[in-house]
């Protein structure tokens, strides 16, 4: 995997244990330093419970570290996840958000596990809260606990037969609604950043329907490059990042050393001349 052609080496993008990574705040920092990346921000889903133990050790490190969430939202029914970055942890409208995102999460682990006990499984609800501890509890738990208690061989079985988006359909309207979330947001000195808009399931079009009300709501930016994503899918992110004037960023999407993720630092290579950066602001 080609590291970002920069002049110096970001990654925008990560996930510690307070989420749904593998690695704690401080663990995940001091990687970030050994892959040499200079500029560094955790985005733990919905939580920014780990972001003053990273700062602490980011602080006795040779690393910028940027405040950073990813919150879940949906647009026309779609799950979708919005990157926001360079916050004071304290600002009351975030705060508002992201603990309305946490009560959300446990109640929509309520209806996954009524789902799945339509589907002929035990209730998994209180293990799964058990399991997840201080990271947000998700459909990832429920899958782990379908290993360990022998209903599936792994976790890609438990999502292809009892949690993916055809099994669970009734879950995809919980989030709160982009507009709302970016009317809340804007103009407070943020960068709000659409994450990962190719792996939505959005023909071109339909992206373009996205880009346009996510930049007419207030939105600022949009990743370009997220993990190892296709060379042709960041080349046109690279393009409509332009036609729809959004700052351009990137980031692995870390969240462990093992599995689909890549490392810290690592992301399909942009090409960076014509692009309006959103790392340049630090």
């Amino acid at each position: 995997m080609p590291e970002a052609a920069s002049y110096r080496k970001v990654d925008l993008h990560t996930h510690s244990i307070c989420s749904d990574g593998r690695l704690s705040p401080t663990e995940l920092v001091d990687l970030a330093v050994e892959q040499g990346v200079s500029l560094f921000a955790l985005t733990d889903h919905d939580t920014l419970d780990g972001l003053s133990e990273a700062r602490q050790r980011a602080e006795r490190q040779p690393l910028s570290f940027i405040n950073g969430v990813e919150l879940s939202t949906q647009w026309k029914g779609i799950p979708l996840h919005m990157v926001v970055l360079n916050f004071e942890p304290d600002n009351p409208a975030l705060l508002s958000i992201v603990q309305s995102n946490q009560t959300i999460r446990l109640q929509r682990a309520r209806r996954i596990a009524d789902l799945l006990v339509k589907q002929g499984l035990p209730d998994l609800f209180d293990d799964a809260v058990a399991l997840a501890g201080i990271s947000q509890l998700g459909r990832p738990h429920f899958a782990s606990l379908m290993v360990e208690k022998g209903i599936v061989k792994d976790a890609n079985k438990a999502f292809d037969r009892y949690l993916g988006n055809k099994r669970l359909g009734q879950l995809r309207d919980v989030w709160p609604d982009l507009e709302s979330v970016l009317t809340c947001l804007k103009d407070q000195n943020m960068a709000l950043i659409l994450a990962h808009p190719k792996r939505y399931p959005l023909t071109v079009t339909k992206l373009k329907y996205l880009l346009s009300d996510f930049k007419k709501w207030g939105g600022t930016a949009m990743e370009v490059a997220s993990g190892n994503e296709k060379p042709d899918s960041v080349r046109l992110l690279e393009r409509l990042s332009q036609e729809y004037a959004l700052e351009a960023s990137m980031g692995s999407d870390f969240h462990g050393p093992f599995g689909p993720w890549t490392q810290v630092g690592k992301f399909t290579q942009v090409n960076e001349a014509g692009l309006d950066l959103v790392h340049k602001h630090w």
